[in-house]
């Protein structure tokens, strides 16, 4: 009877930890192993999924293939639009009701290029030239206004072109070019129909200086924010998220540190008015007392009053590893911040000097769903030359960062989760948070599991907890999953969508066992409301 009851007991707290954790739609492309994987878009009414493809066939024409979904992951089905011959996606983007790909003949800076635009209502696709533009190396292109944005590295300096749709007009963008100069961000302000663009330069003795450049779409500079005085001598911006303006008011978070040296020590706020006047606040590991929260209690209380040593000598604490910013969340009251810790090994050999996440531009992960450019993971496009790769980084990840801070500058709760060492080679974030109420959920996928962490006002209600993929029909079984195509992102809500390739074994309507091979998206919902702690009892 004991043994039945503690059998009992075990599937009835399995029920309620998968139950945290529901797989709630499933929608399925037929695809054979190393086929290209979709990228995704938010859209006002659900997601738009995409790639190019081309059968396994000398014959087999590449084309354009893409799907709308719904909320519930409901679609009209596969459409496909032929493709010129030989030429390959290498960026997108939506505006309104469209979708914008742009179409490059091979991946050198002078390769021919064109625009397809697709009507998502319609399904038409129209194509544009895209000539006499710079010979960049691309890293962002956007549409607004049907305005394409081109922004890339020409002879090791940002430039940034506006080419219209329908006038073919070009203008380049002044401000921008230049010595040690890196653009940081652009963000998209069609309500304004401007560009926000923030830029980092290393000016003499090497002080870096960030500014916030507004351009209209003709490439006119509208505003100059520049911050050339920040923090006390010898600190500077690390790297920075410009936030969406607000009563034509700026905001931009992230770490800042030691100038010249990536010597992290904590995270600013920088707030600009409409006048273009700025003030930040700065916090430190002194404002964070939870900051080692995710260590083991010993290692932690260690950390502690090695913080408190140096605070006690008036200097301020660094923090150990890179502290990079990966997510801000924006209520009417407060700011949530989400920083991951992560050690930065080189293959050339230990840790590369002066490496900070700014060195990378910052991606607009929101709207494009886990985009990662072509020209910075040659896994993803296919036929892009691997010698251009001499070496690669990797990125292991110490801990997940979450503190709540009020828009009024006091910090509200911090906490920290865990990644329990976890190393990847993979460039992009790849961690997520969701905010609801007073809820805040913390999930990344790894290998066949989700990782899953939940705070309650900022209290830890559980950590790392582990959940494992599901099939659509639970007479599916997963024969084998492509851990490198997998991607879980946050999706509105409680919903997080998770996409890749499986092997699915099922029985077909002989009741025989077959295999069928798929592209799939998952949407995923959690719920902190259903855990149910193991209390251990003598």
């Amino acid at each position: 009877m004991k043994a039945f009851l503690t059998l009992l007991l075990f599937l009835s707290l399995g029920a309620a930890l998968l139950a945290q954790v529901k797989f709630v739609s499933r929608f399925e492309v037929p695809t054979e192993p190393y086929d290209p994987i979709f990228e995704m878009m938010r859209l006002p009414d659900g997601l738009v999924s995409f790639r190019t493809f081309q059968a396994r066939s000398f014959t087999s024409p590449k084309v354009f293939q893409f799907f709308v979904s719904d909320f519930d992951l409901n679609t009209r089905g596969l459409v496909e639009l032929s493709l010129r011959p030989g030429f390959d996606m290498i960026g997108y983007d939506t505006d309104g009701s469209n979708l914008f790909v742009l179409m490059s003949k091979g991946f050198n800076t002078n390769a021919d290029k064109y625009i397809l635009q697709i009507n998502l209502v319609t399904n038409q696709g129209f194509e544009y030239a895209a000539e006499n533009l710079l010979n960049i190396e691309l890293v962002e292109f956007l549409v607004q206004n049907r305005k394409a944005v081109f922004m890339g590295n020409a002879e090791g300096r940002p430039a940034l072109q506006i080419f219209d749709l329908d006038d073919k007009s070009i203008h380049t963008v002044q401000g921008v070019y230049g010595n040690n100069t890196q653009v940081l961000q652009i963000r998209k302000m069609p309500e304004l129909e401007s560009l926000e663009v923030v830029v980092s330069r290393r000016g003499q003795y090497k002080k870096r200086e960030t500014s916030i450049l507004t351009f209209d779409m003709l490439g006119n500079l509208v505003r100059e924010v520049k911050v050339d005085q920040f923090g006390e001598p010898g600190q500077e911006i690390l790297e920075g998220l410009l936030l969406a303006d607000q009563n034509y008011q700026q905001v931009m978070i992230g770490a800042f540190g030691l100038e010249g040296r990536s010597g992290y020590q904590g995270a600013y706020i920088l707030e600009i008015n409409e006048f273009g006047e700025y003030g930040f606040k700065l916090y430190t590991l002194e404002d964070f007392p939870n900051f080692f929260n995710y260590l083991p209690e010993k290692q932690k209380n260690k950390r502690d009053q090695a913080v408190q040593k140096e605070l006690g000598r008036s200097n301020i604490p660094l923090i150990k590893n890179t502290f990079s910013i990966r997510d801000v969340r924006e209520t009417n009251d407060a700011y949530y911040l989400y920083f991951d810790q992560i050690n930065i090994i080189s293959a050339r050999g230990g840790r590369p000097g002066g490496f900070s996440p700014t060195n990378s531009y910052r991606y607009d992960r929101i709207n494009r769903m886990g985009y990662v450019p072509y020209h910075m993971d040659p896994f993803i496009a296919p036929g892009m030359p691997l010698q251009a790769y001499t070496f690669s980084n990797e990125y292991q990840y110490e801990s997940a960062h979450f503190i709540k801070i009020s828009k009024e500058g006091q910090v509200l709760w911090d906490n920290a989760v865990t990644f329990n060492g976890f190393t990847t080679d993979y460039p992009e974030p790849f961690g997520e948070i969701a905010i609801v109420g007073d809820d805040l959920y913390h999930l990344y996928a790894v290998d066949d599991v989700i990782k899953a962490s939940f705070f309650r006002n900022g209290e830890k209600i559980f950590e790392q907890m582990s959940f494992p993929l599901e099939p659509a029909d639970p007479n599916d079984r997963i024969k084998n999953t492509d851990f490198s195509t997998l991607r879980l992102v946050h999706w509105y809500d409680r919903y997080f969508i998770l996409t890749g390739q499986q092997s699915i074994r099922f029985l077909n309507s002989s009741g025989r066992e077959e295999i069928r091979e798929v592209f799939f998206l998952n949407k995923i919902l959690v719920n902190g409301d259903l855990y149910q702690p193991v209390e251990v009892r003598e």
